[in-house]
């Protein structure tokens, strides 16, 4: 199924880019989109509580802009992925679950930075803001649905290398600093005598980072690449809310996300 996704979406690709605009082949060009699909492995962790894992699947999208007058470059960026994750973890009273789960993600972000030109090789470091949505619903007796939202200043640096023959290779190197966070816990799926809980995530109280790499073959009016990436998060216990069935904290966790971008670029 997956191998038949590929196809699909490379033919996919080709179409598009067949009624792309020729892109700019400077190192910096002024401006340039990408489109394309991405797959991504989480692996979601609250230490000696639960944990989650799987494949969500969906796209991106992004541009970038040089106004060469000035090195200054302009970055927004957009991804949704969706699936189903396996949870592992327990009841209340130490009973053992086991269950699958519904989730999509969502980010956004906004970046500035200045291109450094070294030949054929172009250095970008940049900062920005970002944000980033997890809906994670639980489907178990006793489950219920989260809602994680996360904004968040990164701070980074792009590298890509002109090659010979059209080819072109870089990649990215990024820290992360949260800036706050929201998380809803939907208690009231489990039952009429729970409520609803709201729980903060300070400033500073977590943070992460990613790296990325690409490969890309120019044909000309457009591009085709392939951007393997890793990313990690570690959040500390958020802020205690007290409702009336009690008072509820969401425990430190970590983020592992390993995935895989295909795209074109015109």
């Amino acid at each position: 199924m997956f191998k038949r996704q590929v196809i699909l979406f490379t033919t996919a690709l080709l179409l598009m880019a067949s009624s792309a605009f020729a892109a700019d082949k400077e190192l910096f060009p002024t401006s340039e989109f990408k489109l394309g699909y991405e797959g991504m492995y989480m692996y979601y962790d609250e230490p000696d509580v639960m944990h989650e894992k799987g494949i969500l699947n969906g796209g991106f999208g992004s541009w970038t802009g040089y106004f060469s007058d000035y090195n200054i470059m302009l970055n927004a960026e957009l991804e949704g992925l969706a699936g189903s994750l396996r949870y592992s973890g327990k009841y209340s009273d130490g009973t053992p679950l086991e269950c699958d789960t519904d989730d999509y993600f969502i980010s956004g972000r906004a970046t500035i930075g200045m291109g450094l030109d070294y030949g054929h090789t172009g250095i970008t470091p940049y900062l920005g803001i970002a944000a980033r949505y997890w809906n994670d619903d639980i489907k178990a007796t006793g489950g219920y649905e989260r809602q994680i939202k996360q904004v968040y200043l990164p701070v980074g640096v792009n590298i890509v290398t002109r090659l010979d023959e059209g080819w072109s290779i870089g990649g990215t190197l990024e820290g992360d600093l949260l800036l706050g966070g929201k998380v809803k816990s939907k208690l009231s799926d489990v039952g009429s005598n729970y409520q609803d809980v709201n729980n903060t995530q300070e400033f500073a109280s977590g943070g992460g980072g990613r790296v990325s790499a690409f490969l890309e073959y120019d044909f000309d009016d457009y591009a085709l690449g392939m951007e393997p990436y890793f990313r990690y998060w570690h959040i500390k216990d958020s802020k205690k809310d007290t409702v009336s069935s009690g008072t509820y904290m969401e425990p430190k966790n970590k983020f592992y996300m390993s995935g895989l971008r295909l795209y074109v670029k015109f």
